[in-house]
């Protein structure tokens, strides 16, 4: 690595971007905070977007990309899951994005969900096994759910119950440190 930060492309929805939060309160700055207090020189790029679905997330890939990103954490399925995409079209989005970060060599995070408990149990026992599906087919590591972090505890979520706090972010970033450390120092 040069003596530049590492840039990590932060890219999913709004548990990334952030709902609802001063943007300093967000995953990536979150993410970047802990990375550099344990003298990781990183800089978090902050690529979410509220209410965007893994399809979402293909049409502004490119801009990604631009970045050029040493690393990626994909955070995407929550909105798949809360629209009912249908799980095969869910499957082949987050492919598509996974494939197009490894053809370029950008080793990434790859971040679970699993499908809220509104959605019928047909829906959820074939949404819940896509993250890990793809990260055996893919050889990346997988964080399984994002939601275990701070979901159903009040204390962690913003009045609408579903997205998570400043507290509740710290938590989410807690959770994911370790994967994410691992992912920066196999940089080299």
């Amino acid at each position: 690595m040069s003596s530049q930060p590492v840039r990590i492309a932060c890219f999913g929805d709004s548990l990334t971007e952030g709902y609802g939060l001063h943007p300093d309160e967000a995953l990536p700055v979150v993410l970047e905070r802990l990375l550099r207090d344990d003298g990781i020189r990183v800089t978090c790029l902050n690529f979410g977007v509220s209410g965007d679905t893994a399809e979402d997330g293909l049409e502004r890939l490119d801009s990604v990309l631009m970045a050029e990103p040493h690393c990626a954490v994909l955070e995407f399925g929550a909105n798949d899951c809360f629209v009912g995409d249908p799980v095969p079209v869910v499957k082949a989005n987050l492919t598509a994005l996974i494939s197009a970060f490894k053809q370029r060599d950008i080793p990434l995070l790859l971040v679970g969900i699993t499908a809220l408990t509104v959605m019928d149990d047909e829906y959820k026992a074939g949404f819940d096994p896509i993250f890990a599906e793809l990260a055996e087919e893919h050889g990346v590591p997988l964080f399984p759910d994002i939601l275990s972090c701070y979901f159903g505890d009040n204390a962690l979520t913003l009045m609408d119950g579903m997205h998570p706090n400043e507290q509740g972010v710290e938590a989410i970033a807690r959770e994911l440190y370790p994967m994410v450390e691992k992912l920066v120092r196999s940089l080299g």
